[in-house]
């Protein structure tokens, strides 16, 4: 009978989503990055308030936000790579060191009513870029704590811990504001960096890779960074969805302050339910709704569903005055942002190789900030001379329009993918090697000589130019497919890696995908001669 109690509760516990809380590591995680979010955004209320005392300037109240966001762009990439190059659990403890001694330093100078506007933004600033250093690494982190068939309902809660930080944090923070003073806002910040720390601490070091090889250089990590966004068509089609989404999308969290109140005549906690709303639904979508859909509907369809909800959304809280209907408006709303969000953050994570994932999430979260500051420009400029309605329809027609981007990006692509490595013997070397390739500032050149039935030159060509795409994804500098002018059959393929070092971590992290292209390549050569590889190593010039 207890036996059986049991197994209905972790039913029950599955059925909700919350089977990865079942881990006691990744729930106490958990609850210390939910303490961090609502932290952060306690933050920006308390920040904002003092610089409406230091400063009554629009302007120096407006440079908060700039201050908060800008690191975002900074140092997206360069968290991307460092938290793919260095154990990401140190990378999050000397972050949370550094932002708690941030805090603690705004908060000391507030309290003794030495802080200046100056002061202000520079520290602003300062917790941005911890902020940035963050989030990069907390995603994969949490999400490594888990078995991979949970990894959906972590990614989910994931994005629920994030929106409830936004829900929570600025109605908490504006009350502790009113009733003490920005510095305890400030404190307090600083206190959610201490519980990051305790539980970091207790989590397992990242094991050391089996390899020769040097650790990749910042430069060289965010030059394979931006070659594999450039590249990969994966991350094409995150790229691309996410950003058509929140620029669209950020039509309705920009301007509801404003509908708030000179549409809807509401006080400051007419709008908080609004946003509480808002809020409830994505915590309600995220355990309750999206775990019982995500293993009966495919994610291309979730997330067309989902924009399709969000759009009508959008354009009904454009004209609808009803404050009750607005809330349950409100309340959808959430359910289909937390549902996009997180299919978002899975097609992110199934994206790229395991090497570059978080470097490819970073380049996801700098777009996902982008396009919100962006959109936001563009609807609040559209609002002042259109009116909030008719701006809000145009969005919601802009949102629900995305979904033709379907049809050349769609989410299905990534699940045909395979970023298992293909296993160190895939690519051989030559038995033995005349120099010492390790030591070689030049680069890696390898050729392949191809000899084939001209009758299948288009199918190979085809297929050549696939697996050319992709290994230029994965760090090839450089790729070209050759054909004698004199033998149509005899094709010459010239890959080139920036050095023989980078050349061996490509042997370490070549994929199942790249196996699967050169093996269909070589069907296509059963009846005739094997290619030839041929290894070259560049010369520098004599000085």
């Amino acid at each position: 009978m207890v036996e059986r109690r049991k197994q209905g509760r972790e039913d029950e516990v599955s059925a909700f989503g919350l089977s990865p809380f079942r881990d006691s590591l990744y729930r106490a995680l958990w609850i210390a990055t939910l303490f961090s979010y609502i932290g952060a955004a306690m933050y920006d209320v308390g920040a904002s308030w003092l610089m409406t005392s230091l400063a009554p300037n629009p302007l120096f109240v407006s440079l908060i936000t700039t201050a908060s966001t800008l690191p975002i762009f900074l140092f997206a990439l360069p968290s991307g790579a460092l938290s793919d190059i260095f154990d990401r659990r140190n990378i999050l403890l000397i972050t949370c060191g550094y932002m708690f001694t941030v805090s603690i330093i705004l908060g000391m100078l507030t309290l003794l009513g030495v802080t200046t506007p100056s002061f202000l933004l520079i520290l602003t600033f300062a917790l941005g870029a911890g902020t940035t250093m963050i989030r990069t690494p907390i995603i994969p982190t949490l999400s490594a704590l888990v078995s991979r068939s949970e990894m959906p309902a972590a990614l989910t809660l994931s994005a629920v811990a994030s929106n409830i930080g936004r829900a929570v944090g600025p109605t908490v923070g504006g009350f502790i504001v009113a009733a003490i003073a920005p510095w305890a806002v400030f404190f307090l910040n600083s206190a959610s960096f201490i519980a990051m720390i305790i539980v970091l601490s207790k989590l397992p070091r990242k094991s050391q890779a089996q390899t020769l090889l040097p650790p990749e250089n910042i430069i060289g990590a965010i030059r394979a960074q931006i070659r594999y966004v450039r590249h990969s068509q994966a991350a094409h089609v995150l790229m691309v969805r996410a950003g058509l989404f929140t620029l669209c999308s950020s039509a309705l969290l920009s301007l509801l302050p404003l509908l708030a109140k000179h549409e809807l005549r509401l006080d400051s906690t007419g709008f908080g339910l609004l946003l509480g709303s808002f809020g409830t639904g994505a915590i309600i979508g995220g355990i309750a709704i999206l775990p019982k859909l995500q293993s009966r509907v495919s994610i291309e369809s979730l997330m067309t569903g989902s924009i399709g909800l969000l759009a009508v959304v959008i354009f009904t809280m454009g004209y609808v005055r009803d404050f009750g209907i607005l809330c349950i408006v409100m309340g959808s709303g959430g359910v289909a942002y937390i549902t996009i969000l997180s299919k978002l953050y899975t097609i992110g994570m199934k994206s790229a190789p395991k090497w570059i994932g978080a470097r490819v999430l970073a380049v996801y979260l700098l777009v996902l900030n982008g396009g919100l500051a962006v959109g936001s420009v563009i609807w609040g400029t559209m609002a002042n001379t259109m009116g909030i309605p008719i701006t809000l329809s145009v969005a919601s027609i802009a949102l629900a329009a995305t979904i033709i981007a379907r049809k050349r990006y769609s989410t299905t692509l990534v699940d045909d993918l395979d970023f298992t490595p293909a296993g160190s013997d895939h690519w051989s070397l030559p038995p033995q090697l005349s120099v010492d390739p390790p030591n070689s500032e030049g680069q890696a050149l390898i050729t392949i000589d191809y000899r084939i039935d001209p009758k299948l030159s288009d199918e190979f060509e085809q297929s050549i130019r696939e697996l050319g795409r992709t290994l230029k994804s994965e760090g090839m500098a450089y790729w070209e497919l050759f054909q004698d002018p004199t033998d149509i059959g005899h094709y010459l393929e010239i890959r080139i890696a920036d050095t023989w070092t980078e050349h061996m971590r490509q042997h370490e992290r070549v994929t199942k995908n790249v196996q699967l292209m050169e093996d269909g390549i070589r069907a296509l050569l059963k009846d005739g001669p094997q290619p030839i590889v041929s290894h070259y190593i560049g010369k520098a010039a004599l000085k």
